[in-house]
This record gives C-alpha cells, sequence and structure tokens, in this order.
C-alpha cells in the first residue's frame, strides 16, 4: 500500500505540475478577458461556455464504456483493430450531432444564441475527441503525455489571448466573437495534434462498423449511467447559472459568471488528483480502498479550505484591476466554500462509486440532488428574485449532496465521518464570518491562522502523512 501511495502522488505531482500552466492561463484568460470585452460581450462568451460543458452528453456513453471496461488496462493491451472501429463511430456519433445543433441554430432568432450554436456545434467536435483520446490517456497512466497536451493547451490560450489584444488594439474591433474562433480554431488544431499523437489506434486496418456496432452497443450501455451520473453532477454544478442565464439579461449573468471563473483557479488545484485517482484505484485492491478513504477525503479537505486563502487577495485584485466586475465578489464569497463540498464528492466518492460498479447508484443519488437543486434554485427566484438567493440555495443543497453521497461509506465502510464533518462546519462557518471583515488584509491573517489551527487539531496525523507522502513520492519510478 505504500508504493501505491507514492505512485499515486507521483503521477498526481506529474500533473499537478501540468496544471500550474492551467492556472497561469487561467489567470491570464480570466482576468485580461473581460478586462478587454465589455460586459454584455463577457456575458455571451460565458453563455458559450456554460453550454459548452453539456457536450459530453453527445458521447451517447461510448467513452464512459471504454474508461469503465479498460481502466486497468496498459496501453498496450488495447485492440488497436478494435479502437480504430470504436474512434470512427465516435468520430460519426458527433458528426450527425454537430450537423444537428447547427440546424437548430438556423431557426433562432436572437443572433447571439445563433453564433454560439454554430460555434458550438464545432467546437463540439474539437473539444469531445480530445477528451476521448485523454480518457485513454488517464485510464492506460499515460500521464506525462497528458500532463503536455496540457500545458500546450495552456499555451495556446494564453496566445490566443495575446492574438486578440492585438487585433483589439490594432483595429479596434471588440467582440466576443472574433475570440471565440480564435479559441475553436486553437481547440481544432489540439485535437489535429492529438489524433496524430494516437493515430495507431485512429487509422490503418480496423474492424467493419457494422461489425463492431454490437460492441459499442455494448460499451454505451455500460457507459450510460456514468454519462449520466457525469451528467447529473455537472447539471447540480451549472444549475444556478443556467437559472441566471435564463432569468436575468446577460450583464447580470456576466458578473455572476465571473464569480464562478475565479472558482475554476482554484478547482483546478483538485483536477489533478481526480485525473489519477480513478485509473489507480482500479489498479488497487478494495481492502486498500476501504483503508483510504477517510484519508483522501481529509487530504482534499484539507487542500480546498487551505485555498480558500486566495479569496482574500483575489478581492483586492478584482477591485484594483476590474472595478467593473466588484459586484461578482459578493457572489464568489457566497459560492467559495461549496469548493470543499463538491471537490470530495467529484474527485473522491464519485471515483470510488466508479471502481465498485457503482454507477447507477451514484447516478439515483445525484438526480434526487438535482431535483432538490432545480426546486431550491426555483424557490429562491420566486421569493427573492435576486442571484444571491438562487446562490444561497445552491450551497445549501450542496450541503445535503455532500451527506447524501457520503452516506454509502457509512454503511459499507463502517466510517462515522465525524470528524471530516465538523471540520467541513467549522471551517466554512469561519469563512463566512472571516470574510465578512471589510479589511482584507486582516480577514486573510486571521483566516489563515484559524485554518493551520483547526487543522492541526483536527488532521495532525494526516497532515503528517500527506507530507510523507509528498517527500518520498520519488521512491517510486514508473
Amino acid at each position: 500500500m505504500k508504493n501505491n501511495s507514492h505512485s499515486v502522488i507521483k503521477h498526481i505531482i506529474d500533473v499537478t505540475l501540468s496544471n500550474v500552466s492551467t492556472i497561469i492561463a487561467g489567470i491570464i484568460v480570466g482576468f485580461f478577458l473581460p478586462k478587454l470585452l465589455s460586459v454584455a460581450d463577457y456575458g455571451w462568451y460565458k453563455t458559450f461556455t456554460l453550454y459548452m460543458t453539456y457536450v459530453g452528453f453527445f458521447s451517447l456513453g461510448l467513452i464512459d464504456g471504454i474508461v469503465l471496461k479498460y481502466g486497468g488496462y496498459d496501453y498496450s493491451e488495447l485492440d488497436r483493430t478494435l479502437f480504430r472501429s470504436l474512434f470512427k463511430w465516435y468520430f460519426l456519433i458527433h458528426i450527425i450531432f454537430a450537423c444537428f445543433v447547427s440546424i437548430i441554430s438556423i431557426f433562432i432568432n436572437d443572433l447571439n444564441y445563433r453564433i454560439i450554436l454554430l460555434f458550438l456545434s464545432v467546437n463540439m467536435i474539437a473539444v469531445n475527441i480530445t477528451g476521448y483520446f485523454q480518457q485513454i490517456s488517464q485510464i492506460t497512466q499515460r500521464f506525462k503525455e497528458y500532463s503536455l497536451r496540457k500545458i500546450i493547451q495552456s499555451i495556446l490560450n494564453i496566445i490566443i489571448v495575446f492574438i486578440y489584444f492585438c487585433i483589439y488594439r490594432a483595429f479596434e474591433i471588440n467582440s466576443y466573437i472574433y475570440y471565440l474562433v480564435l479559441f475553436v480554431l486553437a481547440n481544432v488544431g489540439l485535437t489535429i495534434w492529438y489524433t496524430y499523437t494516437y493515430r495507431d489506434i485512429v487509422f490503418g486496418k480496423s474492424a467493419s462498423l457494422l461489425s463492431t456496432k454490437s460492441d459499442v452497443l455494448n460499451l454505451c450501455k455500460i457507459g450510460f449511467p456514468l454519462l449520466f451520473a457525469n451528467l447529473c453532477s455537472t447539471l447540480i454544478l451549472t444549475i444556478d447559472r443556467q437559472f441566471v442565464s435564463i432569468l436575468f439579461d446577460t450583464a447580470i449573468y456576466a458578473q455572476y459568471a465571473f464569480a464562478y471563473n475565479m472558482l475554476a483557479l482554484v478547482t483546478v488545484a483538485t483536477s489533478a488528483m481526480s485525473t489519477v485517482l480513478y485509473p489507480t484505484l482500479k489498479r488497487t485492491t478494495k481492502k486498500v480502498i476501504r483503508n483510504d478513504y477517510p484519508f483522501l477525503v481529509s487530504m482534499i479537505l484539507i487542500i480546498v479550505f487551505g485555498a480558500l486563502t486566495v479569496y482574500f487577495p483575489l478581492c483586492l485584485f478584482v477591485e484594483w484591476f476590474l472595478p467593473k466586475y466588484e459586484e461578482s465578489l459578493i457572489i464568489f464569497r457566497i459560492v467559495f466554500p461549496g469548493l470543499a463540498l463538491s471537490s470530495p464528492i467529484t474527485v473522491i466518492m464519485h471515483n470510488v462509486y466508479k471502481t465498485e460498479g457503482n454507477n447507477f447508484l451514484f447516478f439515483k443519488k445525484s438526480l434526487v440532488v438535482l431535483l432538490l437543486t432545480i426546486i431550491a434554485n426555483g424557490v429562491a427566484y420566486t421569493a427573492f428574485q435576486s442571484t444571491q438567493a438562487i446562490s444561497i440555495s445552491s450551497i445549501i443543497i450542496m450541503v445535503f449532496w455532500y451527506f447524501f453521497a457520503e452516506s454509502y461509506f457509512y454503511k459499507e465502510y463502517s466510517y462515522s465521518g465525524k470528524k471530516n464533518s465538523s471540520y467541513i462546519i467549522i471551517m466554512m462557518v469561519s469563512f463566512y464570518l472571516l470574510s465578512s471583515i471589510s479589511n482584507y488584509y486582516v480577514g486573510f491573517v486571521i483566516y489563515f491562522a484559524f485554518f493551520l489551527f483547526i487543522t492541526i487539531v483536527f488532521f495532525r496525523t494526516t497532515s503528517q502523512k500527506m507530507k510523507n507522502l509528498f517527500n518520498n513520492s520519488n521512491y517510486t519510478h514508473d
């Protein structure tokens, strides 16, 4: 188990290094783009990115089935002939859906939504094919290759912001449409490169489409519960933005979306663990998983609550650099602690559900939470008609989602979860109280000191174990 832990941490470090580039790109895009665009144009751009979060549904569960069936395989063990045929199916499915979305756009009266759908149809193909190869990189533990592509993608994101800035200064052109053109072209270029990298499972002798129809249907059948579980999770995390996007004007949505844009910078810190965890768990015994589960949840809670300290310097930066988005700081303060609830669910719990073959159970639980989220957001809007009320209702449901998802482990793992739950409640309450201090410098110092104190009180052993794993991660080499 020790060597396995070292291997996990080593892979996490590899992916985290690439995520540093993602954070840098996120800072540049996340703060310079809204600086260049008008509030309304930024709102339309974020509307595009909101709908992009749903395009994974168009895979029809094929890639999810591949992840579940081949999660414990090495790349050399993949059947080349079969995978070439699977890719053809995957590509054909997306071409059909892209044409369907393009046709729908013709009948949309609003010009901005029509443009967004057209770009969506092209970008959907590029992003989902890139995602297909990224999933293969992850399940076969080709993390260095995955990390390199993430770094290149981050560099491309920075470059297109620079190009857009040059266009903006040279021609005084300022529209989200021009940025979307650059954005989609960059994604298409990355997809072409990925296809070339994985050309041995794309091009060459393959089984006919008809002969592999049963394989595709079987993979879709296996993957559908995971697909819908992922979709439910995505909707739970984005439904409040969907409400605001529909019920409020574009400028108000831009403020709301910008708050989540800052939240995304911290989300990158936890995505490295999510990328590595599932293929590692597939190679691990159930006994080890059950022993390590409390530690994994505690570790991610410590990371996220530590990351909440960036709230204070981010507020100072926004007030100085982007004063037109100061209103978003109110929403940011409300939703930021929710990351400590969603991260253990999406990064740890969901991966364990997948590993133990309980995707349908996770889907049912997520569906219940999704319905409650829609009801809560609807009631909040009806009663208060404010974006703050919607965000507060989302956080309340997020608390329920955490305990509802973890209830499975209370029964199956004989795990009480009292320590982690108490830590969450104490740290969330402390954040809301200390972030209300008008002086951000004072708030930062007190929150950081309180975080260190409570973490040591609750997780002295866990913190030491995290330190030892990171210090000794170079012991295992793959």
